[in-house]
């Protein structure tokens, strides 16, 4: 009998509804807030009591709790060379915007990262990132 695991692309899917998260746009806007609805192509967030839909193509990074970043996060090897090999290496990230994080990478699927920073969680879209460095495997 095998066992069968389901693929996720994104680490924020409808598993983060209800959950509270500090979501960065690429120009650099904070936005705070519930998230309400998770899709393929937006996350809707309850920010300040007005309903807002952010498309994920718009997404520099998020901010969540450390213990939101859960279950399964599978990466395709043949596609990335930052594969599952590289969870647990500390890591800088360059984004988009010229912004430098860094942290240890604990999860990774084929469009975002997840990194440890703390006590908290980052999660970054591949699409807002210009290179990775890798401080320590």
């Amino acid at each position: 009998m095998s066992t069968y695991r389901r693929r996720y692309s994104t680490l924020l899917d409808n598993r983060f509804e209800g959950r509270s998260i500090e979501l960065y746009v690429l120009n650099g806007e904070r936005i705070m807030g519930l998230v309400d609805e998770v899709s393929a192509n937006e996350i809707g967030i309850l920010a300040e009591g007005i309903a807002t839909i952010v498309p994920r193509n718009a997404v520099l990074y998020i901010i969540t709790g450390l213990s939101d970043i859960h279950g399964f996060g599978e990466c395709c090897e043949s596609e990335y060379v930052l594969d599952e090999d590289f969870i647990g290496s500390d890591i800088t990230v360059k984004l988009m915007n010229g912004e430098e994080l860094s942290g240890r990478l604990i999860k990774i699927t084929k469009n975002e990262i997840g990194v440890a920073q703390g006590n908290r969680a980052l999660v970054i879209p591949r699409n807002s990132i210009l290179y990775i460095k890798i401080v320590r495997r």
